[in-house]
């Protein structure tokens, strides 16, 4: 099977470490300038579109900056391969419905990348939903965004230009995607986000949002303007209460102000990364595993649509 990606930034190269490790593909890479970026796994270069065309690759990885996702999946659709785009979909809804139609007529088998959903704590959050009366929901992801990327500027990534992407509503959507994971759904979003802070050079450093779902509402807290870094779930069910920690891999349940039950996960950085992967080829004539991009528009077209709105209004 051949492989090409299309940006090798660091998640890029993560993917491509981990399937050159663990699967016997060809991986090659798609550069816009030859020499001029980091290739420290010695993948095979193309340069121009004929070069991806004589290669005729099975799979493509779209790990580029996010303002280029749907350019790149357009150019890539009708080359008839599987599609893996790294979250979130775009930048904005240019083009998208562009896509969307691409990946109907040409029946496209397309995934995109919320690794999270392989989590451990996230899988079994997810089982408490089977027999449990739901009450509340609240999701908090707070971290310092120049921590992120200790190598380079923060403000000169694209997770702080909104036009590039940036933005805690586009750049922390696994929050959104795992909460509809759990939820069953997100049917609308409200709040409000704001820049509050020169972290970033114009997109947005944080949010407070409501969620409706098809069980009931919601709350997600997201930041990067905070000192403290945490990434936890908090559900109320009727009878007890538990907590989900994906920094530190833990899911604990109380009762009456006390824990019941402690459950810690041994977990290796690249472990929720290889179960995705596994997923992905294991379903790689599957054009409706889940999060394909038909399955991924609606959340995504709901934060697009949240975002601009709140913009606008304000």
């Amino acid at each position: 099977m051949k492989i090409i990606f299309f940006g090798l930034g660091s998640i890029g190269r993560r993917h491509a470490r981990l399937i050159l490790n663990e699967y016997s593909y060809e991986v090659f890479a798609y550069r816009t300038n030859k020499g001029q970026y980091n290739n420290d796994l010695d993948i095979p270069e193309v340069y121009d579109w004929d070069q991806v065309k004589l290669i005729k690759p099975d799979i493509v990885f779209i790990t580029n900056p996010t303002n280029l996702h749907i350019e790149t999946a357009i150019n890539n659709a009708e080359l008839d391969c599987a599609i893996f785009m790294e979250k979130p979909i775009g930048a904005n809804l240019n083009d998208f419905d562009t896509l969307l139609r691409l990946v109907e007529k040409n029946k496209l088998v397309t995934y995109v990348g919320y690794d999270l959903r392989f989590h451990p704590v996230i899988k079994k959050l997810k089982k408490y939903f089977h027999n449990n009366q739901f009450l509340h929901y609240r999701a908090v992801c707070t971290s310092y965004l120049p921590d992120w990327r200790p190598e380079q500027n923060h403000r000169k990534s694209y997770s702080s230009i909104n036009e590039l992407g940036g933005g805690v509503l586009l750049d922390l959507s696994h929050e959104f995607d795992y909460t509809a994971y759990l939820l069953g759904g997100i049917t609308e979003l409200d709040g409000n986000f704001e820049r509050k802070s020169d972290i970033t050079v114009d997109s947005e450093d944080y949010a407070n949002i409501l969620v409706k779902s098809p069980i009931g509402y919601a709350n997600i807290h997201i930041n990067f303007i905070s000192h403290y870094t945490t990434r936890k779930i908090y559900i109320d069910f009727a009878g007890f209460s538990v907590v989900g920690d994906l920094i530190n891999n833990s899911v604990v349940e109380y009762k009456n102000g006390r824990v019941i039950f402690e459950k810690n996960y041994e977990l290796d950085n690249d472990d929720i990364y290889k179960e995705q992967l596994k997923y992905f080829f294991g379903n790689i004539h599957n054009p409706k595993m889940q999060n394909n991009i038909l399955e991924a528009s609606t959340l995504f077209q709901k934060i697009i649509d949240f975002k601009n709105k709140i913009n606008t209004s304000g």
